[in-house]
């Protein structure tokens, strides 16, 4: 338990730090901006209390806004995927054995993993760039932009499932 605690305390510090000074500042074709601090809301565990799901996705969007100079978008965007994320989980998960259990393509297979971290990443994506655009008079501009990110933030978040996550032979 206190090792599950202080492995997900340095996972939420590398993945803001990664996000704020290296991601941030990578502006691919102009367009392009991978989110990928939202892999750590979508690796709590599936038996993670409500309540501190939203707290957890609270306290790494106003991180991200703080560091990078936004005024609580990415907090709105996250507390929003925390509150969906059981819903996402319950159609996407199936039968789970041990609720202690982290989402991986491991634990959910390939095709539901990638379900599931597709409709997060892409809500959170719309979200961010709609109310940070703040206007409907650019929405194909913010759906293609959508799109791409969550794209890229995707092939991100598999490869490094694949990576850290990979069933144990």
């Amino acid at each position: 338990m206190i090792r599950d605690i202080v492995i997900s305390v340095i996972q939420f510090i590398v993945l803001v730090f990664f996000q704020v000074f290296i991601l941030d500042n990578i502006a691919l074709w102009g367009f392009v901006n991978p989110m990928i601090y939202v892999w750590f809301i979508i690796l709590l565990p599936y038996g993670s209390a409500r309540w501190l799901t939203l707290v957890v996705s609270f306290l790494i969007g106003i991180c991200v806004d703080i560091f990078s100079g936004d005024i609580g978008i990415n907090a709105f965007a996250c507390v929003f995927i925390g509150f969906i994320r059981p819903f996402l989980l319950n159609a996407f998960s199936g039968n789970i054995d041990n609720v202690m259990q982290r989402p991986s393509i491991t634990t959910q297979g390939f095709v539901n993993f990638l379900a599931f971290t597709t409709s997060i990443v892409f809500v959170h994506h719309l979200i961010c760039f709609l109310v940070g655009t703040f206007s409907t008079a650019e929405l194909l501009q913010i759906l293609i932009r959508t799109i791409v990110s969550s794209l890229v933030t995707i092939v991100f978040i598999i490869l490094l499932d694949m990576i850290f996550y990979r069933q144990k032979a």
